[in-house]
């Protein structure tokens, strides 16, 4: 079987449109694994929105999705600044798996679940003590939405440390190119979430379940979130890896490593919080539209649904990062420099010409898409119709922006990502965002045009820096 360094180390002949397909077929296996098990994990938390749209009162309906248009970027704010270990981990056991020094990898793997014990542990009391005051702050829609967000961030703090140890695990899977790992516990994960979503949030009379709501879908989130960790950690035990990178073994524990994985994780995990702290404020000044105009919670809700919406599109384009990240990790580690660079270039050329398509999609039937997610109430679909049609202009330049970041997480230039996603979100989308959407009152549509700004900002920051060569000669 060929391996992901087994092509030459020639550069790139020039400025092309398509990609090489012996390296973009190796891409995309990976990729697809990995895309497959961020689609079922983003249905986790889509499923919660889906459903909870569907309560029979319109009004809790808007409300419950309001409320997790703060809910889920809070979660992700504080669990996806500790689950960054991921990024280090990844990067070092792909360039150790590389290198041939498989036990190696495997004490990456023993050391980043240490940290990660830690860290989910400190995340989760984090995200429960911290989350009614972020949600109080953040809430600006109407009283139910900062009641119903409380009530849901807090269950899900629940299963930040789980969610947590569950990335370590996927980073090492990853990092030695069995991306397929996670993709089964995803797929339970969803199974099961979308079951117990059913039982607890409608309720289940003759089970003797109480209608939970919004409640519900925290609950049955959390579960779904522990019982993908036991799966991870199952296939781990299976003789074919425990043997072979004998990672559960106490003489693995390494200062050394542990440093490395948090000096890695650090400036990732920042950049994950900036990321989210910067929707967060993106969602406030939606609910002072809401506010300002007397439309309850409308706007935030189409605000959840596009950004819902979008993330079809950031999911399996964060996959595909994800697999070209082990590509540039394993080919820097087999000391071929050029090679990384031409797969993170030809990843980005599949996918810009993955997104055309549905960028028309989006720009022709933005109702009907939205209408997806609320079903109940027709002025949800009409606010955000106008907004989805400017997502859809950006769709080429979010390819570049999330691809070429991931690799560059692959090559260790995290610092470098978390500096690029500070300066853009501190001086470009949150300023923007307010200046265009309550300040000069040009609503919802200004404030998408500020996101707009922001990602082509973004990708042109990542395709800057992946075009230097600063980054091929960073030390793991």
């Amino acid at each position: 079987m060929v391996k992901l360094t087994d092509f030459s180390d020639d550069p790139s002949r020039g400025l092309r449109l398509l990609p090489e397909w012996a390296l973009i077929r190796k891409v995309l296996y990976l990729g697809s694994f990995v895309m497959l098990a961020m689609l079922t994990q983003y249905f986790v938390n889509a499923a919660d929105n889906l459903m909870v749209g569907r309560l029979d009162d319109p009004a809790e309906a808007t409300a419950s999705q309001a409320a997790l248009g703060l809910g889920m970027p809070l979660y992700w704010a504080v669990g996806g600044f500790f689950a960054a270990i991921s990024y280090g981990a990844q990067a070092m056991t792909g360039r150790r798996f590389a290198e041939g020094e498989e036990e190696r990898a495997g004490q990456v793997l023993f050391n980043a679940v240490f940290v990660a014990l830690i860290a989910g542990a400190l995340g989760g009391a984090v995200g429960w003590f911290s989350g009614p005051y972020a949600v109080d702050f953040l809430a600006e829609a109407s009283e139910e939405q900062k009641q119903l967000g409380t009530v849901y961030v807090q269950l899900r703090a629940l299963g930040i440390g789980a969610m947590v140890v569950t990335f370590a695990f996927k980073a090492f899977f990853d990092g030695i190119g069995r991306t397929y790992v996670h993709l089964v516990a995803a797929v339970v994960m969803n199974l099961f979430n979308i079951g117990l979503n059913y039982l607890l949030i409608y309720g289940n009379e003759p089970l003797g379940i109480p209608r939970m709501g919004i409640a519900g879908a925290g609950w049955a989130s959390m579960i779904a979130t522990y019982l993908g960790l036991a799966i991870m950690i199952g296939v781990s035990l299976a003789p074919r890896y425990s043997r072979r990178f004998k990672f559960f073994q106490l003489r693995n524990f390494d200062p050394k490593v542990i440093t490395n994985i948090i000096k890695l994780m650090l400036p990732a995990g920042s950049a994950s919080l900036i990321l989210m702290s910067g929707f967060l404020l993106f969602f406030k000044f939606v609910g002072q539209i809401d506010a300002d105009m007397g439309t309850g919670n409308t706007y935030s809700a189409a605000t959840k649904a596009l950004m819902d919406t979008a993330a079809l599109c950031f999911m399996p384009l964060l996959a595909f990062g994800t697999a070209t990240a082990t590509a540039v990790s394993q080919s820097l580690g087999a000391g071929k420099p050029n090679l990384a660079a031409r797969y993170g270039w030809d990843s980005v050329r599949i996918g810009v010409l993955a997104m055309i398509p549905i960028g028309i999609v989006f720009w022709v039937w933005p109702e009907q898409i939205i209408s997806l997610w609320a079903p109940n109430d027709p002025a949800v679909p009409a606010a955000g119709a106008a907004s989805l049609r400017l997502v859809a202009t950006c769709l080429p330049m979010l390819v570049v922006a999330i691809i070429l970041s991931q690799s560059l997480y692959g090559a260790g230039a995290n610092t470098y990502v978390m500096i690029a996603e500070g300066v853009l979100h501190v001086g470009c989308l949150v300023p923007l965002s307010w200046f265009l959407g309550p300040h000069l009152g040009f609503g919802m549509e200004g404030m998408w045009t500020a996101a707009i700004i922001y990602v082509n900002g973004l990708g042109l920051a990542m395709g800057g820096k992946f075009l230097a060569k600063g980054w091929r000669s960073i030390e793991l």
